[in-house]
């Protein structure tokens, strides 16, 4: 039987997934909590779509929540996470990114009867963070009740780093992302103000300034985030990251000073050998001159553009990868409960 799985908090990232599933048919989407009153309006944000377009499926709603072709999903619209109703729900995807909600997931979570909360970022410090193409295998662990599916930075970056580190090892390295604009942005200039604590003003006052006319150079948790993973890397890589005048698909340039000296070809050798090896979508390599729109549905962690890697001096060497900060972070998130739903070898 497939996995119930309820969503809390139904914005870019909890649609996408719900659409994501639609196509795959991994889980049963049995109920979704989100605080946006209107029934109506969540079932025609998840018919129509700006970016990725409208779906095919017949999407209605009801005062119980919405239906998606004769399949009801019970929809309630509980502001805090532990007045939600999980009966009947196996695992719980929480997508909101509200500290609160997390917090209060924590505690949730010890007493549950629900078997798997997986959190869409990195701020439960006792969720086990997973990054596919590193360490997938300890989904299946049954003392893992809270599941991270990181940030899309570091699912993207994550992989390439593991593949570069055991074959080199990496001794420092630098991240710039180029990242699209986010929903808490602003169109004209204001107040930046912050998604994880509603209310909440930053002092980062360039954050505040028109997302669709600048880029905009901000600090990145890329790289504690990895740290989750890779302890190791919190002191020996540095990053940086721009908010750019763009709606979807993320660029990263990772720069690093390897311990051991190669070439372009052999790097490029070694992703496609890795890339050959992989049981999901975690990264690939193409000489396509492309540019980011042409990524975007891309269901891949990371995809390597290989007319960019360099190496200069034999060990000092530059990756460029694109990745869909929605598609491709939330295919993983679906990966995670594919992998649940899977019997026991």
């Amino acid at each position: 039987m497939k996995k119930r799985v309820l969503i809390n908090g139904f914005g870019r990232i909890g649609r996408t997934i719900a659409r994501i599933n639609l196509k795959h048919d991994v889980f049963e989407l049995a109920a979704i909590n989100d605080i946006n009153p209107d029934n109506k309006n969540i079932a025609y944000l998840l018919k129509y779509d700006s970016t990725f377009g409208r779906l095919e499926n017949e999407i209605t709603s009801d005062d119980q929540g919405i239906v998606i072709d004769s399949h009801p999903v019970r929809v309630t619209h509980e502001k805090e996470f532990k007045n939600i109703d999980f009966s009947g729900i196996d695992i719980v995807i929480e997508s909101s990114g509200i500290k609160t909600n997390i917090l209060q997931m924590e505690e949730l979570a010890e007493t549950s009867f629900v078997e798997r909360f997986i959190v869409t970022n990195v701020d439960s410090k006792k969720a086990q963070n997973i990054l596919f193409g590193v360490n997938e295998q300890l989904i299946r662990d049954p003392k893992k009740r809270i599941l991270s599916s990181s940030i899309c930075d570091v699912v993207s970056l994550g992989p390439v780093y593991n593949v570069l580190e055991t074959a080199f090892g990496i001794e420092s390295g630098f991240l710039t992302t180029l990242h699209p604009w986010l929903s808490y942005q602003n169109l004209m200039d204001g107040p930046a103000k912050s998604w994880s604590q509603p209310g909440d003003v930053y002092s980062h006052y360039a954050l505040g300034r028109s997302a669709v006319m600048s880029l905009i150079p901000k600090s990145t948790s890329a790289v504690r985030a990895l740290g989750n993973v890779f302890p190791e890397a919190v002191d020996k890589i540095a990053c940086f990251s721009y908010r750019t005048p763009t709606n979807l698909v993320s660029s990263g340039v990772f720069s690093a000073v390897l311990k051991k000296d190669t070439s372009s070809e052999e790097l490029i050798r070694l992703f496609q050998e890795a890339e050959k090896k992989q049981k999901y979508h975690v990264f690939r390599t193409t000489d396509e001159p492309l540019v980011s729109v042409d990524y975007i549905g891309n269901d891949y962690s990371a995809v390597l553009d290989t007319r960019w890697i360099q190496v200069v001096g034999g060990n000092h060497i530059e990756v460029v990868y694109w990745y869909d900060n929605e598609c491709g972070y939330s295919s993983r998130i679906v990966d995670i409960v594919r992998v649940l739903s899977e019997p026991e070898s």
